[in-house]
């Protein structure tokens, strides 16, 4: 069980135009291809966004309406408005998200690096095996 979320270490630099350099990790799941990028910078605020590729064939918003189905609940949590709850206990603000084009972007800003700790795997579980109900499709 632990395999299954095992993020291997690819990379390592620093970055930094301008301003003082930043390190930049980069964690690569050996099956899906899933990275995670960790740019630990010292500060009181923590953000953490989730990009997933987007492509549509179509402009009729299926990737928006999947975006709003995401907070609809998760296999782990199949109730609207846990994510939230979490993020509100974890000092964090509520999760947000905006579809682009190609990609969309699920945002958590919160007040230190344990909650956005705590956060993530609800987060993770809400994208990749969101409860997808005809009921759901309804309303959105």
């Amino acid at each position: 069980m632990a395999d299954r979320y095992y993020l291997e270490q690819t990379s390592e630099f620093e970055r930094g135009a301008g301003c003082k350099p930043y390190p930049v990790h980069v964690y690569k799941h050996k099956q899906t291809e899933f990275r995670v990028v960790v740019c630990p910078i010292a500060g009181l605020i923590c953000n953490l966004t989730v990009c997933m590729p987007t492509l549509c064939s179509d402009h009729k918003g299926t990737a928006h309406t999947l975006e709003h189905l995401v907070f609809c609940g998760s296999q782990k949590h199949p109730y609207r408005g846990y994510i939230d709850a979490l993020a509100s206990n974890n000092l964090g603000q509520p999760l947000n998200a905006s579809t682009h084009k190609d990609m969309t972007l699920y945002k958590f800003v919160g007040l230190c690096q344990e909650g956005a700790a705590n956060v993530l795997p609800a987060v993770l579980d809400h994208i990749m095996h969101p409860t997808l109900h005809d009921n759901h499709f309804a309303t959105e």
